[in-house]
């Protein structure tokens, strides 16, 4: 678990780590973001980026030239191609006051402007495929069978009020502290520890999310 300044010191680590790093696999995920200060009340900052997605498995006849090879009444001839919407998703990473760990918000649009259904976002490269199995999902909530919480849900985000799509972080504090065991360093500073736990909160995150789009 972070108190909130702890949360906020690793946030800043974390910008200052990855704010001139190159782009790749494996530093998209931490590369882009900002630190949001409230305006009028202290403690209450997050970060925040925006990032480029698609959206999955949508098929349409391309059209194509004609030329004397072409049989007009053969239909297996034509091509098909898969046409990538680009969507526009607006990340946010908050402070969870109940469970005293980072939380994901987010809200992501069609290229329009117009919010994503969950079954669209749900299928979008924003997200893992098979998220969605052994889970139930409804209008505004998925929920793995058995959970005690909807691992995605909607909420607004509690330092702007804005409505939000969010990732339930119950479990998030255990599988952190699992993972950063095996990475303990003798004799690290404090410093260097919060820059780990963040770095492992974001690589947990990523089982759920990939958050290597293009931003």
């Amino acid at each position: 678990m972070l108190t909130r300044p702890q949360f906020q010191l690793a946030c800043k680590l974390l910008i200052k780590e990855y704010d001139s790093s190159h782009p790749s696999m494996a530093t998209n995920a931490l590369r882009g973001w900002l630190w949001n200060e409230h305006p009028s009340v202290s403690g209450l900052g997050y970060l925040s980026r925006s990032s480029n997605h698609v959206s999955r498995g949508k098929e349409s006849p391309e059209a194509i030239d004609l030329n004397d090879d072409y049989i007009e009444d053969d239909e297996a001839a034509a091509p098909i191609c898969i046409t990538s919407e680009v969507l526009v998703s607006q990340q946010y990473v908050v402070y969870s006051a109940t469970f005293q760990v980072p939380c994901f918000y987010f809200n992501i649009y069609h290229s329009d402007g117009s919010p994503l259904s969950i079954n669209e976002l749900l299928s979008s490269s924003l997200f893992r495929p098979g998220l969605t199995q052994d889970a139930d999902t409804t209008t505004f909530a998925l929920t793995r069978r058995n959970a005690a919480f909807p691992l995605l849900s909607q909420g607004d985000h509690p330092t702007t009020g804005k409505p939000c799509w969010f990732l339930h972080p119950c479990e998030t504090d255990a599988a952190v502290e699992e993972l950063l065991k095996e990475s303990e360093k003798v004799g690290e500073s404090e410093d260097a520890q919060l820059l780990q736990w963040m770095k492992i909160w974001f690589m947990v995150l990523g089982n759920v999310v990939d958050l290597a789009g293009n931003f």
